[in-house]
This record gives structure tokens, sequence and C-alpha cells, in this order.
């Protein structure tokens, strides 16, 4: 049984400063020559859209 909380619904600001962080990240990698591959990106929409909490994107990704 997992101990993950359940996404919550998340407000739009939440949404909208959710995409801005995601793009900033993203530059980031991009100046140091890195970028996600496609399933990372899927996982950061669903970050976004608030289908993931940050501690389930962060334990996805790092458990790959």
């Amino acid at each position: 049984m997992s101990t993950a909380a359940a996404p919550r619904a998340i407000t739009v600001s939440e949404c909208l400063l959710r995409h801005e962080a995601v793009e900033n990240a993203v530059a980031d990698l991009r100046l140091e020559g890195l970028a996600p591959t496609t399933d990372v990106r899927l996982l950061l929409e669903q970050f976004v859209q608030g289908e993931l909490s940050e501690e389930q994107l962060v334990r996805i990704i790092l458990a790959r």
C-alpha cells in the first residue's frame, strides 16, 4: 500500500506557476547541453496538470 498522497485538484494559478517552473528548469537543462526525454516531458506535463504531486514526480524520475 502506497503512502503517497493522492494528487489534489490545483487552481489555474498553480497550474501556471508549475508550467513556468517546468519551462525554467528545462531551459536550465538546455543551457547545460541536456534535455529531458519525451517520457520525462510527459511526466512533467502530468505534474503541471496536477495529476502528479511534486513528491511523486521526483520519486518516479529518480527511480528511472
